[in-house]
């Protein structure tokens, strides 16, 4: 019985050296593999953040141009001018003070805040060195079963009486998909560490060049305006025929159609535009 359960010293010496190989060879490389696992999901999940903000952004600023540029003029932003903010904000250090968001980081073309920490590498070397590694695309458009824009193209359709200039169609924005695209590519590439950890170039697998990440947000938005109800008002009226100096000319002719009778139509306002706003009180 004894001499079953004895164990040579070789025998326990070996049994050392396979658990120290293991370690090497398979246990070390898969934590470091979990770790950078966890990096790399919070790098998707930040994209995801970013394709949302520059999404949000396009519905809140209007590019510049287009037939309600007069009255959009102070809220213009451009589709450069988001991805910087994209960049500034959303890849971010996020460690430091929140007060590093400035009104200036739409014009950045470095990471002027910092890359987030968590983004490196064991060595301490970022996934990102270079500000072109990431992309944001943006579009901004009517939605694929528009029925605004087919019912205002049918109007245009209709023929003008004889004499009669200018469109009877209403300038109404159907525009209203915001969609943006945010890319980041060739993530952690100059990773040393990353580069070991990949298996060696063959027929089946490259070298390590990095990861890329994709992720697109939309805003679906034809109530939202961001320059105030002044902006608003303005904008609205323009849909609105008897806002653009008709509405008393129309009040005046009903009352005067009432007359005979002795009625008066009671506190009508022809063309009146009044957006609802906030009020004050609600604001504290």
């Amino acid at each position: 019985m004894k001499n079953r359960l004895y164990r040579s010293p070789r025998q326990r010496g070996q049994a050392l050296v396979e658990m120290v190989v293991t370690g090497l060879f398979f246990l070390v490389p898969l934590f470091l593999a979990l770790v950078a696992l966890g990096k790399f999901i919070d790098v998707q999940h930040t994209t995801t953040m970013g394709a949302r903000y520059a999404a949000w952004e396009r519905t809140v600023w209007y590019e510049p141009g287009g037939t309600f540029d007069d009255i959009n003029a102070p809220n213009h932003k451009t589709p450069t001018q988001i991805h910087a903010e994209v960049a500034a904000r959303i890849f971010n250090d996020r460690s430091r003070n929140a007060s590093v968001i400035a009104n200036t980081d739409k014009n950045a073309t470095t990471f002027v805040n910092g890359i987030d920490p968590m983004w490196h590498d064991n060595a301490h070397v970022a996934y990102m060195r270079r500000f072109d590694q990431a992309g944001t695309a943006i579009t901004k458009g009517p939605l694929k079963t528009n029925v605004a824009g087919e019912a205002l193209g049918f109007i245009g359709a209709v023929p003008l009486m004889k004499g009669v200039t200018g469109s009877p169609v209403p300038p109404v924005p159907h525009d209203t998909l915001a969609t943006a695209t945010v890319s980041l590519r060739d993530i952690a590439r100059d990773s040393q560490a990353y580069q070991r950890l990949w298996p060696r170039a063959s027929v089946w697998v490259d070298e390590w060049r990095g990861l890329n990440f994709t992720a697109t947000g939309s805003i679906l938005s034809n109530t939202w305006g961001a320059n105030g109800s002044g902006s608003t008002a303005r904008f609205v009226s323009l849909s609105v025929p008897t806002a653009q100096g008709l509405g008393t000319v129309v009040g005046g002719a009903v009352n005067y159609a009432l007359k005979p009778w002795d009625l008066k139509l009671p506190e009508a306002e022809f063309g009146k535009v009044a957006p609802d706003v906030v009020p004050g009180d609600r604001l504290r």
